[in-house]
């Protein structure tokens, strides 16, 4: 729901942006249609624009709302007027409110480009796409050169990897405005994902020419350096946006990937904190944050992080999978075990969710026999024929370690089988059989698989443990234990 109403506020400050514009150039409607009010009349008070801009630029929606109350009756039913407050309103995220005022604008009259626009753009924040673009195809139709139409049927069309068409809206905006910023980005967007590096990058030399004081232009060609692999330049247009837009949500995000890729953790760290304090309620920014704690060993933050992330995005099973790690960190084995519990509900196919969920509710001291009940239920959804089933089976039987050690040392495929090492490790734990679960612990590590999940937990327990490679022998003895 946050993030329907950022992208609202986005959508309706846009449109706004473009209705402004449209009173300073707008020719003079037809006067002989009922109910339409005649240009002379339709001109909104500058008084009341200035507030509104004020209200606008403050962030202050909700005061921006209000502000139309204070229009007169005659002021108020100014089809101008009207208009910006659908827009207003759909910046305020009240999306019906938005459509039943559009709505009445077009059914007034059916030649109204500007409201049929707004209403487009109504239609795309409440993510009724095909009804968004049935509306720009008509505005288009009966205005070829509206450029923000074309624009909006552009990214539509990259949204649906229709490149050759997005590019054809893109081209019909520039030909009737060469130096329309949002049709220079989108064309350029479009030259990337064809692969054209070079006509990409002359567009976005030609956008910060033509806009030197913007910080778009220099972030768009900032992000474009970057995914590129040429950081230095990168950094170099993201410093320069930044210093011309310092509260910016994706000045700072990109600077924070840029800086990351180049190794600058800590100064990253700050970016990413920077950008969730501009806008906290928009989610991506904080799976960075949360990664850099986590690496930098920042467990309480690194826990916040995650929560936020679960807050924002409950189906973001990566951060349940992140704030159960921490909650292992810290002991907590019980709340840990609920995190793995609704990570494997959110992705069932996870089965190794399922044995992180197990193993914390032993360490959180349930017993066996009350543990079992919920490792029946994932065994029956997982294949007999995988080794997750067999390392699974264990947790409910607690015996036949022998016959599991020998699938995981025959398994091809190293990726399950490192996982199952580290399982193997903590069913030892468990046990209480120190030297075993030493030993598949410190197996596990030589097989350096750190793209796993189980990677991060298992360098931190062989830590708890004290476990240096290759010089605590700590695997010493380990065939008198298998023995006894």
């Amino acid at each position: 729901m946050r993030g329907k109403k950022t992208k609202s506020f986005i959508a309706g400050i846009l449109v706004i942006f473009c209705i402004v514009l449209s009173w300073s150039c707008a020719s003079p409607p037809k006067t002989d249609i009922p109910g339409i009010i005649p240009e002379t009349e339709d001109v909104p008070p500058p008084r009341f624009i200035d507030k509104l801009a004020a209200r606008l630029d403050a962030g202050d929606i909700d005061g921006a709302v209000a502000l139309f109350d204070t229009l007169s009756p005659g002021e108020a039913a100014l089809r101008q007027n009207r208009r910006l407050k659908a827009s207003v309103l759909l910046s305020a995220g009240r999306l019906e409110e938005a459509r039943a005022v559009a709505e009445t604008l077009v059914n007034e009259d059916k030649t109204d480009v500007e409201s049929r626009f707004v209403l487009a753009n109504i239609e795309g924040v409440d993510g009724r796409t095909k009804e968004q673009r049935l509306l720009l195809e008509e505005i288009v139709k009966d205005d070829p050169s509206h450029v923000p139409a074309l624009n909006d049927l552009g990214q539509i069309s990259v949204n649906t990897k229709s490149v050759r068409l997005a590019a054809s809206y893109f081209d019909r905006a520039l030909a009737v405005d060469p130096s329309n910023i949002d049709a220079i980005h989108g064309r350029a967007n479009v030259y990337r994902l064809e692969r054209k590096g070079g006509e990409a990058e002359a567009l976005l030399n030609r956008a910060v020419e033509l806009y030197p004081d913007r910080s778009g232009p220099y972030s768009e060609r900032g992000r474009f350096y970057r995914e590129n692999g040429r950081l230095p330049e990168a950094l170099s247009d993201l410093d320069t946006a930044k210093k011309l837009n310092p509260n910016s949500y994706w000045v700072s995000y990109d600077r924070g990937r840029v800086l990351l890729e180049m190794g600058k953790k800590r100064e990253a760290l700050v970016e990413f904190d920077n950008a969730s304090r501009f806008d906290p309620h928009v989610f991506i920014a904080y799976v960075y944050s949360a990664g850099i704690r986590d690496e930098l060993g920042d467990v309480d933050g690194a826990e916040h992080d995650y929560e936020t992330l679960i807050r924002l995005r409950p189906d973001y099973y990566f951060a349940l999978e992140g704030l159960g790690i921490q909650k292992m960190k810290k002991g907590l084995y019980n709340e840990a075990a609920q995190v793995f519990e609704t990570a494997y509900r959110t992705a069932p196919a996870e089965n190794n969710y399922a044995m992180l969920a197990a193993i914390n509710k032993l360490k959180g001291g349930g017993k066996p026999n009350e543990v079992k009940s919920f490792v029946e239920q994932a065994l029956r959804k997982i294949d007999r024929g995988k080794l997750d089933y067999y390392v699974m089976r264990l947790f409910y039987d607690f015996s036949g370690e022998s016959d599991v050690t020998r699938r995981i040392d025959q398994e091809k495929n190293q990726r399950i089988k490192a996982q199952m090492l580290f399982y193997m490790a903590n069913y030892y734990d468990i046990r209480g059989v120190n030297l075993l679960a030493d030993k598949f612990f410190m197996e596990f590590r030589d097989m350096k698989r750190k793209d796993l999940v189980e990677w991060r937990l298992n360098e931190w327990i062989l830590k708890e443990r004290n476990i240096q490679l290759g010089g605590s022998g700590a695997a010493d003895n380990v065939d008198a234990a298998q023995k006894g």
